[in-house]
């Protein structure tokens, strides 16, 4: 921008600040006398209005992080028994592991039984037959 115009624009802005003020400062000045010249029960009425509209503004807000709380519980819901899952999935896998490992080990013992039963067998003596 060029310099002589730049503080133009600074005394532009200085200018509407001013004039959004002094609006401003219209606008409460006749907001207060309209509200001075309600009669008492209007401005009990309009008190009991606004406290409604706090109230229920107040409401929604709790509403909407109950909402917010629900739908991260859902997410913790759905991690939680996505790991049990997989849990029930392992403690399943190692029951079978050991199911299987005492079926060898029985297997085992059978044939070391069944072998010692072979040694110990008595020699047939073909004279006593």
């Amino acid at each position: 921008m060029d310099r002589r115009k730049f503080p133009a624009c600074l005394t532009r802005l200085g200018q509407k600040k001013q004039e959004g003020g002094a609006a401003l400062s219209r606008l409460r000045r006749r907001f207060c006398q309209a509200w001075h010249s309600l009669p008492k029960a209007q401005k009990c009425i309009v008190i009991i209005a606004l406290l409604e509209f706090f109230w229920i503004a107040a409401l929604q807000f709790q509403v909407y992080e109950l909402a917010d709380t629900v739908s991260t519980q859902r997410v913790r819901i759905a991690q939680l028994e996505k790991q049990a899952k997989k849990q029930n999935n392992m403690l399943y896998s190692a029951s079978q592991t050991l199911d299987d490992i005492e079926k060898k080990w029985h297997r085992l013992n059978f044939r070391v039984l069944e072998n010692t039963w072979r040694i110990e067998e008595p020699a047939k003596d073909p004279d006593a037959l």
